[in-house]
């Protein structure tokens, strides 16, 4: 039996600090340690998930149930939060990442298997990858299926709200997303452009 812990996963540790913030120490604590344990029962009821179930879902849909407990109809709105700020730390370290000289060419050299690498595990429509655009709209996602599955698909409202913010910290990288499948539209729609401004 594996045993994970929220405060050891580098994405959602922050996320009692915000919950401290917001409910204070002794709710907090309550919403922390339910999370905790709820997040163990979803790994001990799935021995064998695969990484992106147990780094990325089981933490979304965990820490939402624990609001959703001790805060009820507040989870959507906390969650998105923090998956927004989230985002906004990620894009810097992005931002520093692809800094380096040379990274965004590469980036674009390779954009075709980038894409296909990123995409593995998604369906995806309307794929076109050229020397300065790549687009793609994913009709289906593995992370909200799962929380679809588990029967919490808002949780992962949280990692659409990263994936926003983060995505725009690749220099080089004109990101756009209007949509996204976790919150009810029919894709999320990668656009991607070449950019001169570094």
């Amino acid at each position: 039996m594996r045993k994970k812990k929220l405060d050891k996963s580098i994405i959602f540790r922050r996320f009692r600090d915000d919950l401290k913030e917001k409910y204070g120490a002794v709710k907090s604590t309550d919403m922390w340690v339910y999370a905790n344990a709820e997040y163990q029962r979803l790994i001990d009821a799935e021995p064998n998930a695969d990484k992106i179930g147990c780094e990325y879902v089981f933490p979304c849909v965990a820490l939402y149930r624990a609001i959703e407990k001790y805060a009820p109809g507040e989870a959507l709105l906390v969650t998105r939060s923090f998956g927004t700020k989230t985002g906004i730390r990620m894009k810097k370290i992005f931002r520093k990442a692809t800094a380096f000289p040379g990274v965004p060419a590469f980036m674009w050299k390779n954009m075709d298997m980038i894409s296909a690498k990123l995409s593995s595990g998604y369906e995806i429509d309307n794929l076109s990858v050229d020397k300065t655009h790549c687009n793609m709209d994913v009709k289906s996602c593995p992370l909200y299926d799962k929380a679809c599955e588990l029967g919490t698909p808002e949780a992962v409202q949280m990692i659409c709200c990263m994936d926003k913010e983060y995505m725009t910290g690749f220099r080089g990288v004109d990101y756009k997303r209007t949509k996204s499948v976790a919150e009810g539209d029919d894709c999320c729609d990668y656009r991607l452009k070449k950019s001169n401004i570094y």
